[in-house]
């Protein structure tokens, strides 16, 4: 009879014996999904950073460069001969901002969604100018047109909306910055669309030059020169933006 009472107890010693395991086990487990965690949000924040911060500065401190010409004695082009104290005109040249507005992915207007999308669209190509452009110190800025994305299709107010954020954007709130440094401006066929359009909404020709000037113009740098056309009034057939 004495056998028969101590079976139980031995059974329920190799239960609970099993069940210790199995609870070391588990927290051996969760400690190696607690490291894989950490692992991995390191991983987020380290590429988070590197997108948002470390990208822009990168470029500027190890592989970007203006080319440094020779002059050669041998050119007898003078408008391309360098002369021998090495002097030479930097442009930058931008395209294409295209700044998000109530035209752009069929975005209700004031939505949370196109909200989001400007700000975070504005911010990366203003942390792009000012890491990647400027540091470069250009003798010369060109802006080749398609400031915004819908130009010809906002309102008055939209469109002074979408101004006050390209100069945000790129720093001309700040007219000191550019005392020394021309910038030059190419209309877009998102800025003013084309010449069917131009008739039946004269307001869009008329709101760019009172902002960014002539469509039509010529200017110098270095010794090159630079002439800028209107392609959208030359052409006649019915496009959208």
């Amino acid at each position: 009879m004495k056998s028969c009472f101590s079976t139980p107890n031995y059974e329920d010693g190799m239960m609970d014996a099993k069940l210790e395991q199995r609870e070391k086990e588990r927290k051996i487990v969760m400690k190696q999904h607690q490291k894989v965690t950490v692992v991995l949000c390191l991983t987020w924040a380290l590429t988070l950073l590197y997108g948002e911060m470390f990208a822009f500065w990168l470029p500027f401190l190890y592989s970007c460069s203006w080319s440094q010409p020779h002059s050669s004695s041998s050119s007898t082009n003078s408008s391309l001969r360098i002369n021998a104290s090495g002097d030479f005109v930097k442009v930058a040249v931008l395209a294409d901002p295209q700044l998000m507005d109530k035209t752009s992915h069929n975005l209700p207007p004031k939505s949370l969604a196109l909200g989001l999308a400007q700000f975070y669209t504005d911010l990366f190509m203003r942390r792009a100018f000012f890491a990647s452009v400027l540091p470069f110190k250009p003798d010369v800025i060109l802006f080749l047109g398609d400031y915004f994305d819908g130009g010809p299709y906002l309102s008055d107010v939209e469109w002074q909306e979408s101004l006050s954020r390209f100069n945000h954007i790129f720093g001309f709130k700040n007219q000191a910055r550019y005392k020394d440094i021309p910038v030059y401006y190419l209309p877009g066929n998102h800025d003013i669309g084309y010449s069917s359009l131009h008739s039946h909404k004269p307001e869009v020709i008329r709101r760019y030059e009172n902002i960014f000037g002539k469509r039509n113009f010529r200017f110098t740098v270095g010794k090159v020169e630079f002439i800028s056309v209107d392609a959208q009034t030359l052409d006649g057939k019915l496009r959208s933006c």
